[in-house]
């Protein structure tokens, strides 16, 4: 169910003009962070609104997961250079969710 004040429904709404997706999937699309903490910061949002972790599908999970290895990986494979990787969702106002729609940071360490 979209939510119209939430900014990733809004752009989970317009996802067939959005040229800055990285990757559409069934369930989730990839996004470059707007404010990124290292080259290549990018976000795996569901398409559907779940607030969190806690609260999203299975479904939405497992090829949020799957696209953030498949992103990982081939970041790694266009820059061999890149020394890890931190996969941080943060769950929460207390844990410094800003956005309430579940997203996945993925954050390339050079």
């Amino acid at each position: 169910m979209e939510h119209k004040d939430c900014v990733f429904c809004q752009i989970a709404s317009g996802l067939e003009t959005n040229n800055k997706i990285l990757k559409k999937g069934e369930k989730v699309f990839l996004l470059p962070d707007i404010n990124p903490v290292s080259r290549g910061h990018a976000l795996v949002i569901t398409r559907e609104h779940y607030q969190d972790l806690s609260s999203s599908s299975d479904e939405a999970l497992q090829e949020a997961i799957i696209v953030a290895k498949d992103y990982a990986n081939s970041l790694k494979e266009k820059f061999p250079e890149i020394k890890g990787f931190n996969y941080i969702s943060n769950q929460g106002a207390a844990a410094k969710q800003v956005v309430f729609h579940f997203h996945l940071h993925v954050i390339p360490r050079w």
